[in-house]
Formats: structure tokens, C-alpha cells, sequence
């Protein structure tokens, strides 16, 4: 082999040598950057002036010395500022204080429920803050605590005690911090109110008032609730008041039927005896106008026949003066019975 041939095989050699050396050392100067699983890495290229995100749970390596790294936690972080010391984000009492539209002194907690836009990771560190702890302390807190009072100053004393109130008011809080937040990469979920207390003079007067008005509304449901009983036992009276008027008429309607019928069996009977007696004091009217004519005599001798034709007397009873016996044939004949008899059977056998 020439020396022309032997030049060109160590050049061919070389060459992915020199690569492969190349390739060692960047290996060698570069370093691994973890992401968690909320978390979204941010690499700033310092010869390029480019920002570039690198996604959650994963590892990338790069040179450090021209890169600068930060990671930024995404998740839905919560920021409390309440009245219990050991509760919220800050050590002491850290709740809301302001006052109401009618003019009282009022402290409230206060939680606001935000994020970091993903998409806006590179904006929030180089225009923001360079991680999320300072975006909440330097960001949100004092802009929360500025727009969720400018709400809660609309709204009167009263108007805390109404839950539906306070959960509007809750809600335009959320807008408004959204709207005033949204340009810096942060997101607004929700703004939550917690427990309130006035001031301590005013918070007695309050509790009074609310203690007067559950005493009243005790009344009112004891008043309402008599009122009721009332009126069960008025409807039950009135129940039992008209079935004893219905019973009480059905029995007069009873009565009205048995006294009519009564009545009509006894005009009944009043008119049959009526008309008895009347045709009985005809006959006597008539007997008696017969008696009082000229054929009177024969009409007593008529009935005193009728009387005696079927009964033969012998004999009338001794007087009381002597021992005479009446022969009563004779006798009747000397009165001329026997001959008006004798009369009347001529007269009917006459044609």
C-alpha cells in the first residue's frame, strides 16, 4: 500500500472518530432536568434569547452553561387568608378587612382558587415572577385582596347574613379578578368567602337582633302552627255540626212523611165516621120529621111491629097492685095493631 492509500484510510478513520470524540464531550457537559407531574419546565437558550417548554413528568438534558432552567408548578394551588393563625398561608391572622356599604367594620375569610396558564409558562417568568410561590405572593395575593374588597364594599350589613348574596358577590369577585389577572397567565377558578365577624360592639348588637328575630319567628311558627290546630279542630266541628244537621234533617224529613201520612189516614178516617154520622143524623132527621107527620102514630105502630111480629107475647108480668094477667094478643089488638097488620097485608096483596 503507497503512502496516497494509506492517507486516505486514516482520514476515513477519522472522521466519525472525531465525531464520536464530539459527541462525548456535549454528552458529558450536559445535565438532566426533571419535570414532576404538575409541573412544566421552561428552557431559556442564552445565545438565542428563545424560550422553550418542556412538557410535565419527563427528563431532558442540555448544557447548562448556555441554558438557564426553571419549572413552574401548573396545578390548581389555593391561596388562604383567614382568621385562624395555623390555617392560612400566612402565620397570624390574615383575613380580609373592610368595610360594609352602610359603614361597619367587617373581617371575612377569603380563598381564591387559581393556575398558571400552561401556555403562557415562558410569559409568567419572563415578564412575572420566576417561579409560582412568588407569582402567588407578588401577584395574586395583593391583587386579590384589592378587587374581592372593591365587591364586598357594595354590600350592606345585612346583606352577609343572606347566603345567596354572599355567593353573588363571591362570584362577581371571581370576573373581576379574572379579567384584572387573565393578562399575566393566570387563571381565576373560583373566590371563596368563609366565616365573618363585625366588630365586637356591633357583633353584640347583631347577635341580639338575631336572637329577637328567632324568638319572633318561634312565635310566628307557635302562632301559625295553633292557627293550624284551629282550624283542623274548626273543619273536624264543622264535619260533625253538619252530619248531625244532616242526620237531624233526615230525621224531620221522617217525621214530616210519618205525620203526613198520620194526618192523611186520619182525615181519612175523620171523613168516613163524617159521612157515617152524617147519613146516621139524616135518617134520625128524617125518622123525626116522620115522627112529628100525620102518619106518625102508624109509623110507631109500623116499628112496634117490625119489633114484635116474630115474638108471640102471652102474657105481660102482674102489676104491682094486684094479681091481674094482661092477655097481650088482646091488648094489642084493642091498641089496633093487629089490625093495621091486617091492613097492610090487604093492601099488598091487592094487583
Amino acid at each position: 500500500m503507497n503512502a496516497r492509500n494509506r492517507k486516505s484510510v486514516m482520514k476515513n478513520h477519522m472522521i466519525p472518530l472525531l465525531a464520536l470524540t464530539l459527541a462525548a464531550l456535549y454528552l458529558a457537559g450536559c445535565t438532566p432536568h426533571t419535570t414532576q407531574a404538575t409541573e412544566v419546565g421552561v428552557k431559556f437558550n442564552k445565545l438565542t434569547r428563545s424560550f422553550e417548554l418542556k412538557e410535565p413528568g419527563a427528563t431532558h438534558f442540555f448544557m447548562p452553561l448556555i441554558n438557564d432552567w426553571q419549572t413552574f408548578d401548573i396545578s390548581l394551588r389555593s391561596l388562604v387568608m383567614t382568621a385562624k393563625a395555623q390555617q392560612g398561608d400566612r402565620q397570624g391572622k390574615d383575613d380580609l378587612r373592610f368595610k360594609t356599604k352602610d359603614g361597619n367594620d367587617i373581617e371575612t375569610d377569603v380563598t381564591v382558587r387559581w393556575r398558571i396558564d400552561q401556555t403562557q409558562v415562558a410569559y409568567v417568568w419572563k415578564n412575572v415572577a420566576p417561579d409560582s410561590d412568588t407569582v402567588q405572593e407578588h401577584l395574586v395575593r395583593p391583587l386579590a385582596r384589592t378587587y374581592v374588597r372593591d365587591v364586598l364594599n357594595r354590600l350592606n350589613s345585612e346583606d352577609f347574613y343572606n347566603p345567596r348574596l354572599r355567593f353573588a358577590a363571591a362570584n362577581d369577585a371571581t370576573r373581576l379578578l379574572s379579567t384584572h389577572l387573565s393578562p399575566y397567565g393566570i387563571v381565576v377558578e373560583q373566590v371563596l368567602l368563609g366565616d365573618f365577624a363585625f366588630k365586637p360592639e356591633y357583633q353584640k348588637l347583631i347577635n341580639a337582633r338575631k336572637e329577637a328575630e328567632k324568638t319572633a319567628e318561634k312565635l310566628e311558627a307557635e302562632i301559625l302552627a295553633t292557627q293550624e290546630k284551629n282550624k283542623a279542630n274548626l273543619q273536624s266541628k264543622v264535619a260533625e255540626l253538619t252530619e248531625t244537621l244532616t242526620r237531624s234533617q233526615g230525621e224531620l224529613e221522617q217525621a214530616k212523611r210519618a205525620a203526613d201520612a198520620y194526618l192523611v189516614q186520619h182525615q181519612q178516617d175523620a171523613q168516613a165516621t163524617l159521612a157515617e154520622k152524617t147519613a146516621l143524623a139524616e135518617g134520625i132527621r128524617k125518622e123525626r120529621a116522620a115522627l112529628n107527620s100525620s102518619a106518625g102514630d102508624a109509623y110507631v105502630n109500623l116499628q112496634l111491629i117490625e119489633a114484635l111480629q116474630k115474638k108471640e107475647l102471652r102474657q105481660i108480668p102482674r102489676l104491682p097492685a094486684g094479681n091481674v094477667i094482661i092477655d097481650g094478643n088482646k091488648l094489642l089488638q084493642q091498641l089496633g095493631v093487629i089490625h093495621y097488620e091486617l091492613n097492610r097485608d090487604t093492601e099488598e096483596k091487592k094487583p
